[in-house]
């Protein structure tokens, strides 16, 4: 694991830090909630940077959800698709087991970036991430994948862990 961020991952750190004021200044609570907030914030920095978006949740906004929690995408002059720059998935639960299916769906996507949004207890963020690199390390497919994770502490609520991985 790196702590290599490119400029598309700073943005989308960025928007987590943005994201953590907001839930103190406006009260957010609950999974949903900070779902719905979270993918509003990453599917309106795809739309600033001239994606199409797919998520669910919000009506005539943007396209419904499209395999992935969340997916940014290009299209060329006749609607074909011809990009993705990001695929994203999310998950509340706090054990592995909750966490592994939505998690692997990245480990299959076609994206040159994958986000795995999810939270665990301070003490356990690095086994859940070593558990994360085992499994793109396994996978044997996608060289060169780019995974960044956002890891709430789920003891404080008020910071996620960062980190990339690249799978050699």
């Amino acid at each position: 694991m790196n702590e290599n961020f490119d400029s598309v991952e700073l943005e989308l750190i960025s928007e987590f830090k943005s994201f953590l004021l907001d839930v103190k200044k406006f009260g957010y609570s609950g999974d949903k909630k900070w779902t719905y907030y979270l993918k509003q914030r990453i599917a309106n920095l795809g739309v600033k940077k001239k994606y199409k978006i797919a998520v669910g949740g919000f009506d005539d906004e943007f396209a419904g959800e499209w395999l992935y929690d969340l997916v940014w995408y290009e299209e060329d002059s006749n609607n074909c698709l011809i990009r993705i720059p990001l695929i994203m998935e999310s998950e509340w639960d706090k054990k592995y087991s909750g966490i592994k299916f939505d998690f692997e769906k990245l480990l299959i996507g076609n994206a040159e970036r994958r986000l795995m949004i999810c939270q665990s207890k301070e003490s356990e963020i690095e086994i859940l991430l070593n558990r994360f690199k085992n499994s793109i390390d396994v996978f044997k497919e996608n060289k060169g994948d780019r995974f960044l994770f956002a890891i709430l502490n789920c003891d404080t609520d008020e910071e996620f862990y960062f980190r990339t991985y690249t799978k050699c």
